[in-house]
């Protein structure tokens, strides 16, 4: 069971989607409403102009609701960073009644695009020569954590987990088999058999024979006839004993001796 790659691919992706989700998304690719208001910039003819946009571009705003009202078919949203003042401060204008799906305090996201209106710079659904029918749709506001680029980085954190718990619970479940550098089983070596020659008669082996069991040496039997000569009288004697030492007497002068 490769458990390494899974776990390692499992941090990754884990690591990677908690960024995306926490850093890069409201960080890189979505900014708050007082930072959109700050990039505006109003002529003295009133016309506005977005220096971070242009036209055809993808607004994305990331902030929480400071005040929310519903009016003639329309919905005014104040966002918290740039604050709820009915005249001074910019509001969105949403088409119909949201009053069910947001409240104060509710964490959204509001997209819409970037088209040109007359000269100024505006969003898209407020180029309308009516002031009264200036709104975005209803489906350009969504809650915290429901867009596109949040899902998808959402999605990443829950298969990095899901891989984590997989090659955890596999380690854990296989951890006494030998593995290799990336985490591989190592298969048993299999016994290595000598290839069969074709044609070849089989070769049949002579039984075992156990080696012989060897003998202690015996000394051989001296049985010849020995003569010797008394060293006292110098008579010839005649000893036909193979025992050695052997202690003897000579008969002539009685003097003992003894034949090795």
């Amino acid at each position: 069971m490769p458990v390494r790659p899974l776990i390692i691919g499992g941090l990754l992706l884990l690591v990677l989607g908690l960024a995306g989700e926490f850093l890069v998304f409201p960080k890189l690719l979505a900014s708050d409403g007082g930072e959109f208001e700050a990039q505006i910039s109003t002529s003295e003819e009133g016309i506005d102009t977005y220096d971070e946009y242009d036209t055809g571009d993808t607004v994305i705003i990331l902030d929480t609701i400071a005040r929310i009202q519903y009016e003639d078919g329309k919905t005014s949203v104040w966002l918290e960073s740039i604050g709820a003042d009915f005249e001074g401060d910019i509001r969105f204008t949403f088409d119909g009644n949201l009053l069910s799906d947001f409240g104060l305090d509710s964490k959204v996201v509001i997209t819409f695009e970037v088209v040109q209106y007359e000269s100024s710079e505006v969003p898209e659904g407020y180029d309308d020569s009516d002031i009264s029918n200036r709104k975005l749709p209803a489906d350009a506001v969504a809650p915290r954590y429901s867009t596109q680029p949040e899902l998808a980085f959402g999605g990443l954190a829950v298969l990095g987990l899901l891989l984590l718990a997989f090659g955890g619970y596999s380690a854990w479940r296989g951890g006494d088999g030998e593995e290799d550098d990336w985490g591989m089983a190592v298969p048993a070596a299999a016994p290595t058999v000598a290839p069969a020659i074709t044609g070849a008669a089989p070769v049949a082996f002579p039984p075992a024979v156990a080696p012989p069991t060897t003998q202690p040496a015996v000394s051989p039997v001296r049985t010849e006839m020995q003569l010797i000569q008394c060293p006292a009288c110098q008579a010839g004697l005649q000893i036909n004993d193979p025992t050695r030492p052997l202690s003897i007497t000579c008969p002539g002068c009685q003097a003992g001796m003894v034949v090795r």
